[in-house]
């Protein structure tokens, strides 16, 4: 049986590859586009069970041996380039991106890396300093489903006489949609039912499961279709178009919260689905709308683009400040990195992937009978790219740091604060009721996270004597029982700077301004970075400050990091010394002062 070429789908490859590198690069602006992973997963279950099931119904099995071939063909060629060569690109401009980068190449190279992942991902500086090469779960994950994808179809094949084959992928689909929801806890870290194959294999199996109506109970298209065949094929285009524009809407309004994972990602599947089947059918008017060029470029080349987009984003975000200051250097960032990421996608697919479709990964460097002196000329470049960046893979690998300096000056501060508080130099003073002139350090307590961990001795600089209780890993649930421990010793004038590590509920700010009391001044400071709960967070305090304005302040350390982006450690977020944090929390301060408070 022929392979058909189902029209339309690099279109929708291409739309969700656009929602997957906003999401990623700029998270404000497509909050949802991590719903285009859905999407891609639903594809790739569709097009893999296709050839298999083609195969069971012309009677020639599974064909195993060339199956798991291909499939390993058009994987690894394009990881072999790119991981070197990221790896060595991050030795020589930001070595803190190497960090636990054998670990990572190790389980991305056995297929695993989404499961290393959840085991050590709950950590802080796995999210605060993200991976090289964490995008590669998406890869593990699709290559466990492409070991597992011919036991399901050659089961449903063994069954199709009992009307039930098609109850197989849909079940295992239920039962993965429903083991994310059971498994994911609101309020903490979704990266095991996120990054799970067990979880995330819904969409995958629902294309299967679409695969095997299309192979097994395809109607001929002829001039006397029965009236249901021909109103499936009027409103099948219909419902794909709504399922497009609902799957847009997700990606502009979505967020990754609970909502996503409760039932955001199972019904992104299904419209996955409902978009594929409406668009794939013959004659379909969904097919003109995805094959526009440049979207089914972007679909045809998505593999490779996914997989340079993120490192070089990581490295091109790191390095641009550094190299060009400026306030709008970080408008920079998204257009060079596509640039380049273009640009690496082209000589990888010339390179590597194209040849080794074609005749397999031997081909990259040898090319087969009949080759013109094109053919020998590219396997020549080949060899030489690969021996270059691989040799440069090695020395990164071999000189990887062991911690971020991000990690390494805040554990310094740590270490510091600590030895400090054993000697009793923060001493706490009565209360009583703020002089509302500019406060000195003994006048001043500050709860915070790793960010004002990371400004400590700049807050110790300008404001001489603060009690300062700061760490790594705080939101704005920890900072209760600090706050509260304290008690009577708690100073005239408190700044809390715990807007980073997660969403901050409106409620918990009220209770802040309780425990504090009436006697006091709160500092509240805001957020920098491009995690989608800190414009929320920064939005949320402005308000709650201007709710209260007769004790309560904002800090905007967002726009004094924002205009000192130069002076950030390379995840954009800490400062990385300087006391920018410190001015910030003193220029609001005088700024309430002088406001005639």
């Amino acid at each position: 049986m022929a392979r058909r070429h189902f029209v339309g789908l690099d279109g929708i490859k291409g739309l969700a590859l656009i929602a997957i590198i906003l999401y990623h690069c700029e998270q404000s602006w497509l909050p949802g586009g991590f719903y285009g992973v859905d999407v891609f997963l639903t594809v790739s279950g569709f097009l893999a069970a296709i050839s298999l099931f083609t195969r069971l119904k012309a009677g020639e099995g599974l064909g195993l041996e060339r199956y798991w071939p291909r499939r390993f063909d058009r994987l690894y060629p394009a990881l072999v380039l790119m991981i070197p060569a990221v790896s060595f690109a991050a030795w020589c401009l930001d070595k803190d991106l190497l960090v636990r980068i054998r670990d990572q190449i190790v389980t991305v190279a056995l297929g695993c890396y989404n499961w290393y992942a959840i085991a050590s991902g709950n950590s802080y500086f796995g999210q605060m300093n993200p991976q090289l090469l964490r995008h590669l779960w998406f890869v593990s994950v699709l290559m466990q489903l492409y070991l597992v994808i011919p036991i399901v179809a050659w089961f449903m094949h063994r069954i199709r006489h009992t009307h039930c084959a098609l109850l197989v992928p849909l079940a295992i689909a239920v039962g993965s949609a429903a083991s994310m929801n059971l498994m994911y806890t609101p309020g903490t870290d979704p990266t095991r039912v996120y990054f799970g194959t067990d979880t995330h294999a819904a969409g995958f199996m629902l294309g299967v499961a679409l695969a095997w109506i299309v192979v097994n109970r395809r109607i001929a298209v002829g001039d006397h279709l029965p009236w249901a065949v021909r109103a499936r094929r009027v409103l099948a285009p219909v419902v794909a178009f709504i399922a497009a524009i609902a799957l847009i809407d997700m990606a502009i309004r979505g967020d990754q919260d609970a909502d996503a994972f409760q039932w955001g990602i199972p019904l992104a599947s299904v419209l996955s689905i409902l978009l594929i089947a409406g668009t794939v059918q013959t004659d379909s008017w969904m097919q003109s709308q995805f094959v526009f060029r440049p979207l089914a470029l972007l679909g045809r080349y998505s593999y490779g683009i996914y997989l340079w987009h993120w490192p070089v984003w990581l490295i091109v975000a790191a390095m641009l400040p550094r190299l060009v200051p400026g306030k709008g250097t970080h408008l920079w960032v998204l257009p060079v990195t596509l640039v380049i990421t273009l640009i690496a996608t082209a000589a990888s697919w010339i390179l590597v992937e194209r040849p080794a479709a074609r005749g397999g990964i031997s081909s990259i460097i040898v090319p087969g009978p009949g080759c013109t002196w094109r053919d020998v000329v590219r396997a020549v470049a080949s060899v030489i790219v690969l021996l270059l960046v691989v040799a440069g893979g090695v020395v990164a690998m071999r000189d990887a740091p062991g911690k971020t300096s991000v990690e390494i000056a805040l554990e310094r501060q740590t270490a510091r604060l600590a030895a400090e508080q054993a000697l009793g130099r923060a001493q706490v003073p009565t209360p009583r009721k703020p002089p509302h002139t500019m406060p000195t350090g003994d006048q001043i307590t500050a709860v915070g996270d790793s960010v004002m961990l990371a400004s400590a001795k700049g807050m110790q600089e300008v404001f001489p004597g603060i009690d300062l209780d700061a760490a790594v890993s705080r939101s704005s649930f920890a900072g209760f029982g600090i706050v509260s421990g304290k008690g009577a010793g708690l100073r005239q004038w408190v700044v809390l700077g715990l807007a980073t590590n997660g969403p901050i509920p409106p409620e918990q700010l009220d209770q802040y301004l309780n425990m504090v009391g009436p006697d006091r001044v709160l500092v509240l400071v805001n957020a920098h970075g491009d995690r989608t709960w800190i414009p929320q967070n920064n939005q949320l305090l402005q308000q709650f400050a201007a709710a209260h304005p007769d004790n309560v302040i904002v800090a905007d350390w967002d726009s004094a990091a924002a205009a000192n982006a130069s002076h950030l450690a390379a995840d954009g977020i800490h400062p990385d010394g300087g006391d920018y944090y410190a001015q910030a929390v003193k220029q609001a301060i005088q700024a309430w002062i002088d406001a005639g408070h």
